[in-house]
């Protein structure tokens, strides 16, 4: 694949939501993800209203993009690695700069808006130029040169259909017309002298001609005598192509190529939204091929608008590996998307998460993921964990018990998950320090660094992992159901009595990656189950796991031997997945309030205090619930639902 220019970085001042924004960007594949109103759109508007776009599109710079406030702003583009043809297109643009010793031409291109206070009919007008510089104080970029640059822009749900319709300035004709093969000559002549054979044929139609002769007779009767005209009818041309000029044979070209459509299927000619934006993006790559010496980029929103999970897969696949070839130069692709699908199956050093208009670059050196933590993440990082890309906060746990049952504690504390945009991401094992380690910058720990820590609240749940003594099988332990081993004896706590330095030791293991915007958070007891049995809900845990034949009143009244003889039912069974089902309805029917209804004919004055009545009674279930679950799961749920405060260091 052929070297050549690419964008390397954007910088953005006051637009839209962009108060300052710096981020580097892949040579190659570039994927914005990250939670609706974040900045994707801004980021590729900003390089669009600096670039333009082949299709032609105007675009007009609105008072809406300035920055709430402000008056001003500027997007700036560094484009490297230029070719010695490229270099030579923008020789008084450039800018020459120390590279690894060498002195290398870049390319800044910067586009300033300023509102002023001229009205118009009542719209503010906008001042804007474009220069090159790395401050933007070089000369203005003209037009030939930006459109050198301009960018293929394809947005969310457009109509594909349209697109590929004949029609003037149709942008088929544009894919068509820069075929390799009408380079030659040749090959433009023998098509356009077929039209213009076939206009004969067409004119020599009985039906053509007889109609042809009444428009005459028609016409006779509404013209001057002394000026008489001479209709024809004709496809386009119509004359000898001898007669035709360099300039007319290029307008006839592009005129028979508007005239053309393009259509999916000969067999099936309609077909469903999916299919034409499949076909769509297709014509638009073999536009970038074939424009080979010039410069490729891609902005695309949400390419999985019409597209089933598989055919995402097949874009992603065309534009990272499918596109280029031997003297070609990259497609730089800068794509937008709310699909789990393509995020989970793209390389994680190709994404880049967008959060309260900053960006945080995904790729190694840039997060506190290890080498080795990449290439696991790309081979089990799937759909449902690539949720995490587009959340508000983001909980991390280690089993099916917390992942089933949290979206109900969450919803019966008054916090559901939903509304928060929080996502649960069940990572199992030991594997979750990998998962929270996306979300922490390399280097960044130190609070001063606090602004560049990525703002999304993450936290783990992880359990204590620590037997009680009670759990031991012998002769003795009436409540024991664990064979004691030991090689195993790092998992019990009475490997750690009478030693807590140790014991917090292994407390500070448990933590891994806490720090910056991450929380973790270790169960109070043992696991995730026996903490719940542990705290205020052993009734409804004994009511859910299988084998409750015993009423709760005859269990022992001793917590620890109460929680153990519940444990090893879930324990021996291997039910935990179906204990965690079956609690979750328990735990609705005790923390949800019988709320009081309104009575016909309730003055305002009486709805009033009965809304306010049951606002105290949904309060007084909240902190009954609060009270009743392990500390633990309560300031996990309260940090990243937003009472919280960064972890830090």
């Amino acid at each position: 694949m052929g070297e050549g220019m690419y964008l390397q970085r954007v910088k953005v001042e006051n637009f839209r939501i962009f108060e300052n924004l710096e981020v580097d960007l892949n040579k190659t594949l570039n994927i914005i993800v990250g939670e609706n109103n974040s900045g994707k759109t801004a980021l590729v508007d900003a390089i669009r209203y600096t670039l333009s776009s082949r299709t032609g599109e105007w675009l007009r710079i609105l008072e809406s993009d300035f920055r709430r406030g402000t008056t001003r702003f500027s997007v700036r583009l560094k484009f490297c690695d230029l070719s010695t043809q490229q270099a030579a297109a923008f020789l008084e643009h450039l800018t020459f700069e120390e590279v690894g010793g060498l002195r290398k031409p870049s390319l800044y291109v910067t586009l300033a808006a300023e509102l002023t206070e001229q009205v118009v009919r009542g719209t503010r007008q906008i001042r804007s130029d474009i220069r090159s510089g790395p401050l933007g104080e070089g000369p203005s970029i003209e037009r030939e040169a930006r459109e050198y640059l301009s960018a293929t822009y394809l947005k969310p749900l457009r109509d594909a259909e349209a697109e590929l319709s004949g029609g003037r300035g149709s942008r088929l004709a544009q894919v068509l017309n820069a075929a390799e093969s009408f380079r030659n000559v040749v090959h433009v002549d023998n098509l356009l002298d077929a039209v213009i054979q076939a206009n004969v044929t067409i004119l020599g139609n009985p039906g053509i001609a007889d109609s042809l002769a009444r428009i005459k007779t028609q016409l006779k009767g509404l013209d001057f005598a002394n000026t008489p005209l001479s209709p024809i009818i004709e496809i386009v041309g119509g004359i000898a192509l001898d007669a035709l000029g360099p300039v007319e044979r290029k307008q006839m070209l592009r005129a028979v190529l508007e005239r053309l459509q393009l259509l999916i299927d000969e067999n099936e000619r309609i077909q469903g939204l999916g299919y034409s934006n499949l076909l769509f993006m297709a014509t638009e790559l073999l536009l970038l091929e074939e424009e080979k010496d010039d410069f490729p980029m891609l902005l695309i929103e949400e390419p999985e608008a019409h597209l089933h999970p598989q055919l995402q897969m097949k874009f992603l696949k065309a534009i990272r590996e499918g596109f280029g070839g031997n003297g070609k130069p990259a497609l730089q692709s800068i794509l937008t998307t709310h699909s789990p699908n393509l995020a989970s199956k793209s390389d994680l050093d190709s994404l880049i998460i967008m959060s309260g208009g900053r960006a945080f670059p995904l790729r190694k050196g840039l997060t506190e993921l290890d080498d080795e933590d990449y290439v696991f993440l790309e081979k089990f990082l799937d759909v449902t964990k690539a949720n995490l890309f587009f959340a508000k906060g983001v909980i991390i746990v280690e089993g099916d018990g917390e992942n089933i049952l949290l979206p109900t504690i969450a919803k019966l504390l008054g916090r559901p998950l939903d509304d928060y945009g929080i996502s649960i991401v069940n990572v199992g094992s030991t594997a979750f320090a990998r998962y929270a380690n996306i979300f922490k910058r390399f280097g960044m720990a130190d609070d001063q660094h606090r602004d560049r820590w990525l703002p999304i609240p993450v936290v783990c749940i992880r359990d204590m992992d620590l037997r009680p003594e009670g759990a031991k099988i012998s002769e003795e332990n009436p409540f024991g159901f664990i064979e004691y081993k030991p090689r195993g004896a790092v998992y019990w706590e009475s490997h750690y009595d009478g030693n807590p330095e140790a014991r917090a030791a292994w407390v500070a293991g448990r933590l891994g990656p806490q720090g910056q915007n991450v929380l973790v958070e270790i169960s109070d007891h043992w696991t995730f189950e026996y903490s719940l049995l542990m705290c205020g809900l052993a009734e409804e845990v004994h009511e859910a796991a299988p084998g409750a034949d015993v009423p709760f009143a005859d269990l022992p009244a001793d917590p620890t031997e109460r929680a153990l003889t519940v444990y090893a039912r879930i324990s021996v069974d291997k039910s935990k997945t179906e204990t965690a089902y079956r609690l979750g309805p328990i735990l609705e029917q005790r923390f949800t309030p019988e709320l009081v209804a309104a009575t016909a004919g309730e003055t305002e004055q009486e709805a009033e205090a009965r809304q306010q009545q049951n606002l105290e009674l949904i309060e007084q279930k909240h902190q009954e619930l609060r009270a009743a679950l392990p500390s633990y799961l309560v300031r996990a749920l309260d940090y990243v639902t937003g009472v919280h405060q960064p972890a830090g260091g």
